[in-house]
């Protein structure tokens, strides 16, 4: 299938074979893809973040690579891992042994029997470029399908690593189904060496009454580009609770989108820590589409350096979604002169009996906390770094997974020199 595409980026990428699986699917994303050039600033939804740097990269395909797993593995998932190399899974590295049975957790390659709903999460106008260019081009991910009323008592561990020698891109894919009752806790990881393209599209469906927590951790390398997807929906009273904790990426951009049925609950709280001159943006939107749903968003970031960041979560509650409690915060604090915060919380409401709220807070460090943190025998830097080290903290101490909080919480420690304060943690 040729297209007749302008960008040279996009037709570089959709230049490699197309893998067999889901060919309708790949078909009407090509289609979708016809014509297609780079989002540039002019477009309202990539005002801020600047895509120009990929055009000037050729990323070749992703070769089959073995890594070591040391510093990756968390000691609860022992046995409930997948692991993906450069797109590819990893059945060595991978380990499944704790498992329930009843549970499907398993690479989409040999599954594509259980994954007739792939991409029907939204409608065609809702996909945007690098969804459409992974729903063509990816080569396998993960399905995890939980049966009704089964509680997993394990974490389940998703980890995604790419090594790249020479530039190349990965279009790592996730399909999540839990059915009416059902409970699970997911662990999303992705890690990576050298220059590379990462768009993940992570698609999730949550049956009635379920409960699915999410922890989606990016520590791409800095040289790395990660541009993912996140679709969910919840269905009649079901929970969603997700986690978006950004520290890699020479640029990153997140895009979870969650509509909720009936009395459903959902949560998304992002986490984002920048320095030198890195750019994360998160773009969100958040359907209240029928009556008696809760939301709830809180998003922080810490930016130094000439790091910046931007955030535009939207709300919309429709017409019918009467009831609607939904509430968004975006928190950021900034070191240094030169880093920059870009925020755009919105509310769009068509119902009359709402509970809605949202705001945004862009400072800098207390003085006056500074001061009181100096005045208990604190210097400067660290009464500085342990402020810093607390902003990020409420964050990090809901993660559940304790091997996991412990690690990010060292990790936002090194990174804010609060370890030079002992353990924080």
């Amino acid at each position: 299938m040729t297209l007749a595409v302008t960008t040279s980026f996009i037709a570089e990428l959709l230049g490699r074979p197309r893998p067999a699986e889901w060919e309708k699917l790949r078909e009407a994303a090509e289609a979708r893809l016809a014509g297609r050039e780079l989002p540039t600033t002019a477009d309202e939804d990539w005002k801020y973040t600047d895509l120009k740097v990929l055009g000037g990269i050729s990323f070749g395909p992703s070769p089959r690579a073995t890594v070591d797993l040391s510093g990756h593995l968390l000691p609860e998932m022992v046995g409930t891992r997948q692991v993906f190399v450069n797109g590819h899974h990893a059945p060595h590295a991978s380990c499944v042994s704790s498992v329930p049975a009843g549970v499907r957790f398993l690479p989409l390659s040999i599954a594509s029997e259980a994954c007739h709903s792939l991409g029907s999460l939204g409608n065609g106008e809702e996909k945007g470029l690098f969804e459409d260019l992974n729903t063509a081009r990816f080569e396998d991910g993960a399905v995890i399908l939980v049966p009704r009323n089964m509680k997993v008592a394990l974490p389940l561990h998703l980890l995604f690593i790419t090594k790249a020698d020479t530039p190349i891109a990965v279009f790592p894919r996730v399909l999540v189904v839990l059915q009416r009752g059902a409970e699970l806790e997911l662990v999303e990881e992705h890690h990576g060496e050298g220059t590379y393209l990462s768009c993940p599209v992570v698609e999730v469906r949550v049956g009635e009454g379920a409960i699915l927590r999410h922890e989606r951790v990016q520590r791409e390398s800095d040289e790395a580009f990660h541009l993912g997807m996140l679709k969910a929906e919840v269905a009649k009273g079901g929970q969603y609770h997700s986690r978006t904790l950004s520290f890699g990426g020479r640029l990153s951009r997140q895009q979870p989108w969650v509509r909720l049925a009936e009395g459903s609950e959902a949560s998304l709280d992002g986490l984002a820590l920048l320095e030198g001159h890195q750019v994360a943006d998160t773009h969100s939107f958040l359907l209240h589409a029928e009556p008696h749903a809760t939301s709830r968003q809180l998003h922080k970031c810490i930016v130094d350096g000439k790091a910046r960041t931007i955030f535009n979560g939207q709300i919309l509650v429709a017409p019918r979604a009467q009831g609607t409690d939904a509430r968004q915060q975006s928190r950021n604090l900034l070191l240094s002169e030169s880093a920059r915060v870009d925020t755009k919380p919105q509310l769009e409401i068509y119902a009359d009996d709402v509970k809605c709220s949202h705001g945004a807070t862009v400072g800098q460090l207390d003085p006056e906390e500074l001061f009181y943190l100096q005045s208990r025998g604190l210097n400067a830097d660290d009464a500085r770094n342990l402020l810093t080290y607390g902003f990020a903290g409420d964050v990090l101490n809901r993660i559940p997974v304790a091997s996991l909080r412990r690690s990010l919480r060292h990790l936002v420690m090194a990174r804010t020199q609060a370890d030079s304060l002992g353990d924080l943690s």
